[in-house]
């Protein structure tokens, strides 16, 4: 069973809203290959070894030696490739246009923000300027509007449907029990010791914390509010071992020494239809989305005619971008 297109577009979407997570280096600029290595033909159009690397290029840049040697990796990636070109193509079938006004809003957005450095140096990839912008956005507003067209607006998910998920899946769904938790948190064991004292002898939780705590919450005379033990580091459950209104002695934990109050425990209710209504709703779309993307990729695959017309390998990246300075 292949992945489905949601996997694939990750690629595409990662560069368009992430290019700022790449710092800015001149020695990493990469220059438009002129020696270009025919790699692959899809329903007779053949793709370069330079646009495999520009439609994998964020995901390769973040790889080390061992996962150029992977070869998993490299197929999950050959196969996203193919799936691209394969939902492009069938756009591009079925006559699907996107608003050209949209895509130069967007880019124009992009370099405003981004600036006019060369977003070659932040994304590594061959062919990425303002026009190669651009095209991937043209791309992905296509596939976009074949996946609409093909598969959300035929979804619809009716009321008896959520019901019975509900019923299934949600209605006797334990809920994870919260508590209302202070803490005294410090990096000096002494002054976990001065504090648990003073407890001892009888003086408030919330006046110690203000006291000793070093913990944002210290204003707060320590109080955390309702939490989930799973929300917070693994100590934490400790405090959820305490009887309501009692306190715990010192614990110790890689971040320094706590001290734990449980004021009350919240009761645990199962949520009703009406509370989880939408969630549900909006999980049995993505199922059936999901679903339908992949009956599409597959049916397209089983109809397309792929040929390999060389071998690639991940590593040829980093070798090409070296020559090429």
């Amino acid at each position: 069973m292949r992945k489905h297109y949601f996997l694939v577009t990750a690629l595409v979407i990662l560069f368009i809203s992430g290019c700022s997570l790449f710092k800015k280096q001149e020695e990493e600029t990469t220059k438009v290959q002129d020696n270009k290595t025919a790699y692959i033909k899809i329903n007779g159009q053949t793709f370069y070894d330079t646009d495999f690397f520009n439609f994998a290029s964020v995901a390769i840049r973040e790889m080390n030696e061992e996962d150029y040697k992977n070869a998993q990796i490299k197929q999950y990636l050959v196969e996203s490739f193919i799936e691209h070109k394969l939902l492009l193509q069938e756009a591009e079938r079925r006559n699907i246009t996107v608003d050209e006004k949209r895509i130069s809003a967007v880019t124009d957005s992009f370099l405003t923000e981004a600036g006019t450095q060369d977003l070659k140096v932040y994304s590594g990839s061959y062919n990425t300027d303002a026009k190669g912008l651009s095209q991937m956005l043209r791309e992905k507003f296509m596939i976009e509007t074949l996946i609409y067209n093909t598969v959300n607006a035929n979804i619809d998910i009716s009321e008896d449907e959520i019901k019975q998920e509900y019923d299934d899946n949600y209605s006797n769904m334990p809920i994870p029990r919260k508590a209302h938790v202070f803490q005294i948190f410090t990096t000096d064991k002494q002054q976990a010791e001065k504090a648990m004292a003073e407890l001892n002898r009888g003086l408030s939780f919330t006046e110690v914390a203000s006291r000793y705590s070093e913990g944002p919450e210290k204003d707060d005379g320590g109080d955390l509010g309702f939490i989930l033990a799973t929300d917070y580091p693994e100590i934490f459950s400790e405090a959820f071992t305490l009887k309501a209104g009692q306190y715990g002695e010192i614990l110790k934990s890689d971040y320094g020494y706590h001290i734990f109050l449980v004021k009350e425990y919240s009761r645990s209710k199962p949520a009703t239809f009406d509370e989880l209504k939408t969630e549900i709703h909006f999980s049995l779309y993505n199922k059936e989305q999901n679903k339908k993307i992949e009956e599409l990729v597959n049916e397209l695959y089983k109809n397309a005619t792929i040929e390999y017309l060389s071998n690639i390998e991940l590593s040829d990246f980093s070798i090409k971008s070296r020559s090429d300075r």
